[in-house]
């Protein structure tokens, strides 16, 4: 009876082996499949991560453009208003000096007729400023200023135009 036992034994003993080797043959292909699904679900994660990483870059290189443009801008109005002041002081400055030389009493003189036909023949002209360059011209209700600020001004904005192809 040990024999058959035995004999038994060893049978059962081989079927566990077989079954043993099935369920390890299946576990490996469960592994192996598993790690192609997360080998694949990473693959899909890191191309995302990617894609990402490619919109917030580019997002942010717009941003970057953008605030680089802005402050470009600033610094270009910026020099051009400082190029202007400079234009306008200097404008003053030489024309102030010239302020009583024939010419500026010349220029005087037609300030004074120009603001007495803005205001009236009955208006009141009084020089002002240096070397009396300026006029002011009332009557009744009626006030024209005319000095060296003024046609320095006016004179900058009739050569707006010219001026601004200076800047392209």
């Amino acid at each position: 009876m040990v024999g058959a036992l035995a004999a038994v034994a060893d049978a059962l003993a081989k079927d566990a082996g077989r079954r043993a080797e099935t369920a390890r043959a299946a576990a490996e292909r469960d592994a192996r499949a598993e790690l192609a699904r997360a080998n694949d679900v990473a693959q899909r994660m890191l191309a995302e991560a990617r894609a990402d990483g490619t919109r917030a870059a580019s997002q942010q290189a717009e941003l970057d453009l953008a605030a680089a443009t802005r402050q470009a801008r600033g610094t270009v109005l910026a020099t051009r208003r400082t190029a202007y002041h400079a234009v306008r002081r200097r404008a003053l400055e030489l024309l102030e000096q010239r302020a009583d030389s024939p010419a500026g009493r010349q220029l005087g003189d037609l300030l004074e007729h120009l603001a007495r036909a803005r205001i009236g023949p009955s208006a009141t002209v009084r020089r002002t400023g240096p070397g009396s360059l300026g006029v002011v011209a009332t009557s009744e209700n009626r006030r024209a200023v005319i000095g060296p600020a003024e046609l320095v001004d006016a004179t900058l904005r009739a050569l707006a135009d010219e001026v601004a192809t200076l800047w392209s």
